[in-house]
């Protein structure tokens, strides 16, 4: 039986929101968010660097998923006596202030990386809860519901702010455009994340990550600023893009030729040379293609 636990909590008791500002707030509002993930036995990790990663979270649970949220697991699962596992989740803190009930923030083509150990932590810092999304459940979502943030032209302009998700002040509920997001909220979202399937099946959702973020992110949207046949064009030209290069070596062949265009045109030794540095990683991805050919 699981004990009862609290979640999120204070670890700041005498910090209130107020006392910072947006050029301060971000390191209060992770450490937060590391504080309590540690009440929930996640190890937590600060990067060295900014890559667009606050933070790194590891834990040790069941293979079979007996784990309690609240808690990491001994070498060997208590219910099952399976052999535990290390499982590793990439963080990105959102935090913002709730503005007439909508969490508005900004999320661009950028931040969605093909890794479904990849999530967003959404925090605001006036309501005691946590949405816990990672990058393949935000694209299902908009997948399912058939509403594509990506695609529209002027999701690029300006700081593509999306102001969609709200929460309801009387219900105590969040949704997205009437979309229930109570599945990543606290608890629920602790439970999302902490599948162990993501991590013993990687490739097959790096895969299935990949198909989703082409759907989304690869489409064109015309809206008002553009004829409707304009946009059949571009998305049909993406689509033939997308089956091109969906054969690793059809990327080699295509950069192959473009470093023999190169090499014509010239003259100069040392500039070559030093073009063809860039062109190193090419040799890595010419290994993988072999690879995943002599397996199959």
């Amino acid at each position: 039986m699981n004990e009862p636990f609290t979640f999120p909590i204070n670890p700041f008791p005498d910090v209130q929101p107020i006392d910072f500002n947006k050029l301060n707030k971000k390191k209060v509002t992770e450490d937060f968010v590391s504080e309590n993930l540690k009440t929930m036995g996640w190890d937590v990790f600060e990067p060295f660097t900014d890559t667009g990663i606050d933070r790194i979270i590891s834990k040790k649970i069941c293979s079979n998923g007996h784990t309690p949220i609240n808690r990491s697991e001994d070498s060997i699962c208590k219910v099952c006596n399976t052999k535990s596992i290390d499982i590793v989740r990439f963080v990105q803190v959102k935090t913002r202030a709730l503005r007439k009930g909508i969490f508005g923030f900004t999320l661009k083509s950028k931040d969605i990386r093909i890794d479904p150990r990849h999530l967003f932590v959404l925090y605001c810092d006036t309501i005691p809860d946590f949405l816990f999304v990672s990058v393949y459940e935000y694209l299902t979502f908009f997948d399912s519901i058939g509403n594509n943030p990506f695609s529209s032209t002027s999701f690029r302009k300006g700081n593509n702010k999306l102001n969609s998700l709200k929460f309801d002040a009387d219900e105590k509920t969040w949704s997205w455009n009437g979309h229930s997001w109570e599945n990543f909220r606290n608890a629920n979202g602790l439970k999302m994340i902490q599948n162990p399937f993501i991590d013993l099946e990687l490739q097959k959702g790096i895969r299935n990550t990949r198909v989703l973020s082409n759907k989304l992110l690869m489409k064109f949207s015309a809206g008002s600023s553009y004829p409707v046949k304009l946009e059949v064009i571009i998305n049909n030209l993406l689509k033939l893009k997308l089956e091109l290069y969906s054969d690793k070596q059809n990327i080699v062949s295509e950069r192959e030729k473009v470093l023999e265009h190169l090499k014509k045109d010239i003259q100069d030794k040392s500039i070559f040379e030093s073009i063809q540095k860039y062109w190193e990683h090419i040799k890595n991805l010419e290994i993988v293609g072999e690879n995943e050919q002599d397996e199959e």
